[in-house]
């Protein structure tokens, strides 16, 4: 974006001609820790820019999850001020190139920015306090950001590229307006985030409860439970060993889908794998052609290995197939009910009972991958109510799921709205009426 491009009341400015340089620490995460007291020295680190913090304002008080300086520590004096603006000097995609953050409510707090930073101070009121990381959300700064942004698996700025690289800024007032919008966005955001997060705990405290046994449904109290080695209750089904090279996401009528562990891991977030609702399934490339153990309605899906117990045994059960070709990938088990002691929509949940996982563990082996070898599964143990207390069980917990599923989809489109919102009021395409002489202020 060039001057002529931008409103004519906009300023187009190197950021050393709005900005000074703070020095910045090179701490690594072993420096750090979350005891926090009254002396602490809290710590921005540029990983936590990229992973942690959501929002362009790190509000310190709201934020819970800052790191601090382990005691023995003993830092220089660069303390950050309320206001100065944090950006990262480095990541792994271009996206994440000058990700930034401005810090909020400091008050008498200690604050450093740290390893792989910027620290930015406003040096002479041309930016508004609650706008200035917004100045790098900016999609024309974003892509232009990218050009001077050096490295090939990790891409850097230099201090010498930013301090010349220019930023738009439309007058204090109307970026206090802007920065007020975005803030009403962000808050919503916030709060759905923790609708979710709290509806998610309560679903982790029931499954616990009803899957174990310590609270039963109403009409089921005095009904036994059996406790049966899994290949007594299902037959094992062949699974394929293709990689993620010889998947896509083109899907076709006779495409054949590919549940592939990592996915169980990290994107499925169900205890079922519903094929009317989920729309990142992989497919195997058109030059495969697989074997034919192909999944059937119910069949359970278990990841053999992981990076860490609490991904042992991870498992799905398949839903609503419809006649798809479907086969269970590298790295899982796939079973079959072959007797008809586990109700469709139960299964997955099986694996879900915490004294399940907690066994599950004794028979993982490895060092850096966890894996559950065949034999070992065959003869654990699981326990199973009579299959009305499973369907009544799957029904409660799906129930809560879909609670969940929605509240995630209010999440993205509050999400997308304030990012369409963003392209157009900081690039001066939709402009605020600041109040003037008694006027209201409006969009």
């Amino acid at each position: 974006m060039t001057k002529n491009k931008i409103p004519q009341d906009w300023s187009f400015l190197p950021i050393n001609g709005v900005f000074e340089f703070i020095g910045t620490s090179s701490f690594s995460r072993n420096d750090t820790h979350y005891e926090i007291d009254e002396n602490s020295i809290y710590y921005i680190h540029y990983g936590d820019i990229h992973a942690t913090y959501k929002n362009a304002v790190l509000d310190f008080d709201t934020e819970t999850r800052i790191p601090a300086l382990k005691k023995h520590i003993k830092p220089s004096t660069n303390f950050l001020k309320e206001g100065d603006l944090i950006i990262a000097d480095a990541s792994e995609d271009y996206e994440g190139v000058g990700e930034a953050l401005e810090v909020y409510n400091i008050e008498n707090k200690k604050v450093l920015a740290g390893l792989h930073t910027f620290a930015l101070r406003d040096k002479n009121n041309k930016t508004a306090h609650g706008y200035r990381a917004y100045l790098f959300k900016n999609p024309e700064i974003k892509k232009r950001l990218k050009t001077i942004a050096t490295g090939s698996k990790v891409y850097g700025i230099s201090k010498g590229n930013l301090e010349k690289f220019k930023i738009i800024l439309p007058p204090v007032p109307e970026q206090q307006k802007i920065a007020q919008i975005l803030a009403t966005w962000d808050k919503a955001i916030k709060l759905q985030q923790q609708l979710i997060d709290n509806k998610k705990q309560y679903k982790k405290a029931v499954m616990k409860k009803l899957l174990t046994g310590e609270v039963r449904l109403k009409g089921y109290e005095n009904n036994q439970w059996l406790s049966l080695p899994i290949n007594e209750v299902f037959e094992f089904i062949g699974t394929s060993s293709f990689s993620r090279n010889d998947l896509n996401y083109n899907v076709e009528e006779d495409s054949v889908y590919y549940i592939h562990y990592g996915d169980i891991h990290a994107t499925y977030k169900n205890a079922v794998l519903d094929f009317n609702i989920e729309s990142r399934i992989p497919v195997l490339n058109k030059n495969i052609k697989p074997s034919i153990h192909l999944l059937k309605e119910g069949d359970l899906i278990i990841a053999d290995a992981s990076e860490d117990y609490e991904g042992v045994g991870e498992a799905l059960e398949v839903y609503n197939l419809s006649g798809r070709k479907v086969l269970a990938g590298l790295h899982t088990f796939a079973l079959r009910d072959k007797n008809n002691q586990t109700a469709h929509g139960y299964r997955a949940y099986l694996f879900k009972n915490p004294d399940i996982k907690k066994r599950l563990k004794t028979i993982a082996t490895g060092s850096k991958v966890y894996g559950i070898s065949k034999g070992n599964l065959e003869k654990f143990k699981i326990t199973l109510p009579s299959i009305q207390e499973q369907q009544k069980i799957a029904s409660f917990l799906s129930k809560i799921d879909n609670e969940i599923k929605g509240l995630g989809s209010e999440l993205f489109f509050f999400k997308k709205q304030k990012q369409g919102l963003m392209q157009q009021l900081l690039t001066g395409k939709l402009r605020v009426k600041i109040k003037k002489y008694g006027k209201k202020e409006s969009i």
